[in-house]
């Protein structure tokens, strides 16, 4: 019965090891990693749904100021420019 917990114990450590690593990681990253863990002839499972999503969310990125007002200047379309002390 030791044996098992100890197995038990060691696998959610080494998961929970893995999954810290993992959203710790810089997005680039990730997709570096998921581009060679899918195969090219791969086109369905949890990886390549992983990657789109992965993918799906870097392209958000960004405040939305810039779409919400497309003529000011760039400097004052994020407000932390022009807040800065020169």
């Amino acid at each position: 019965m030791l044996a098992v917990q100890t197995v038990i114990v060691i696998l959610l450590v080494a998961a929970s090891l893995v999954l810290s690593a993992w959203w710790l990681t810089p997005a680039r990253r990730r997709l570096w990693v998921l581009n060679h863990l899918v195969s090219a002839d791969a086109t369905r499972g949890p990886l390549v749904r992983l990657r789109q999503a992965l993918l799906a969310q870097s392209q958000i990125g960004g405040c939305g100021a810039c779409k919400a007002n497309p003529n000011a200047p760039a400097k004052h379309s994020t407000g932390k420019a022009a807040g800065l002390p020169r």
